[in-house]
């Protein structure tokens, strides 16, 4: 079968200040008002970054394509629900416009233990003109949200509007050295607007990453525009594969995940999320630190290679063997999102991600090189999440 390709073009580059607009969006729309927001008017929730650590809150809608098939979200605190937002943790001041990158600035402070009216440092928050923000952060016990859940009716279609490929893969290449993360959000334009909360970045990037969701200082919270919605199917599988050409001629076989043809090299790594177990080494969706539904995987090129080379890494949907009803599509009007083509610039790369609606798959193509003395590429080593 020939494969249908086309270069999506990327989507244009959202100015900061835009996406700070959107970020601080309240809840001046129809949508389903919190219900016990715990500690309203301050005091009681501590500032600073001591948390008792448990898993992200979901702060971007989701939409589960197989029916009920779902991950495991934040269960509630005793005595709330799922409706309630509990803000009795950890949270940082934020301020001015959220970084897009790691060479932006970060403009968040961790409020004094003794003295919560002013930074650790014992400096002002703020930088005297922008508005002053709180960010209670994720991964606390005592910092809960839930945004809004749906489900795709027993043999709905879910069409995908957009693939997020992760910013890293597309920005640069890499070298045999490299733990590559490779990270793919799938997006679904709503019909109606649902509940979105707004999220700010309070410090680190990559592993040590940390977002917290925007109130403002009497801890209103923060609303996003909840017009999308992330989707999550277990049916979907990573397939990463040596090429052997410049310009290979490949055909997509269903049977073995993988491609064949002229230029069609060694698979190094296939599994997909039905086939997940616990444990790094597994194909899996999770909720990231930004609250948002994703695929995430981390590529460990210095032990799954094939030498120096082009690869090719692939998203597709298994079929009947993953035990449901298909039901995500990707269609000649899915799109790709990228909001790295100031970075491609700077250093010189760029990958682009490409859609096959034909045989229901998106795919990148990203350089391995000789084994360098660092861990890869990527601008300050990728962001830590989309």
């Amino acid at each position: 079968m020939n494969r249908l390709s086309r270069s999506v073009l990327k989507a244009s580059f959202i100015i900061a200040a835009v996406l700070f607009f959107m970020g601080c969006e309240k809840a001046d729309r129809n949508l389903d008002t919190p219900t016990n927001v715990s500690n309203a008017k301050g005091g009681g929730g501590k500032g600073g970054g001591e948390v008792t650590s448990v898993g992200s809150n979901l702060s971007f809608p989701v939409l589960w394509a197989e029916g009920g098939l779902t991950l495991p979200l934040r269960v509630p605190p005793s005595g709330y629900d799922t409706n309630s937002v509990v803000l009795n943790g950890a949270w940082w001041y934020v301020w001015g416009v959220d970084p897009i990158d790691p060479s932006s600035p970060i403009y968040s402070c961790q409020p004094s233990p003794s003295n919560e009216l002013v930074c650790l440092n014992e400096t002002t928050p703020g930088d005297g003109t922008s508005t002053i923000y709180r960010a209670y952060l994720q991964k606390d016990a005592n910092n809960y949200w839930q945004a809004t859940t749906l489900t795709a009716g027993t043999g709905e279609k879910v069409n995908v509007d957009s693939v997020d490929w992760g910013d890293n893969l597309e920005s640069s290449d890499w070298t045999l050295n490299s733990k590559v993360r490779t990270e793919v959000v799938l997006v679904k334009k709503l019909a109606s607007t649902v509940k979105q909360f707004a999220m700010r970045h309070t410090s680190g990037w990559g592993v040590d990453e940390m977002h917290g969701l925007q109130t403002t200082s009497d801890k209103t919270v923060q609303y996003g525009l909840g017009d999308e919605a992330t989707i999550y199917s277990r049916h979907a599988r990573l397939t990463i594969q040596k090429l052997t050409k410049t310009d290979p001629i490949l055909t997509w076989n269903t049977s073995s995940d993988s491609w064949t043809g002229d230029g069609a090299g060694t698979v190094v790594f296939s599994s997909a999320v039905w086939q997940a177990g616990d444990g790094p080494g597994f194909y899996n969706a999770e909720v990231n630190i930004k609250g948002k539904v994703i695929y995430g995987y981390t590529w460990d090129a210095n032990k799954f290679n094939d030498g120096a080379g082009e690869y090719r890494i692939t998203f597709s949907f298994d079929g009947d063997e993953a035990g449901t009803i298909l039901n995500t599509f990707l269609t000649n009007n899915t799109g790709i999102i990228g909001s790295s083509e100031i970075v491609a610039a700077e250093e010189g790369a760029g990958n682009t991600a490409h859609i096959d609606a034909t045989n229901n798959l998106t795919y990148i193509d990203v350089a391995l090189t000789g084994r360098g003395g660092g861990g890869g590429g990527g601008k300050g080593g990728g962001k830590g999440g989309r």
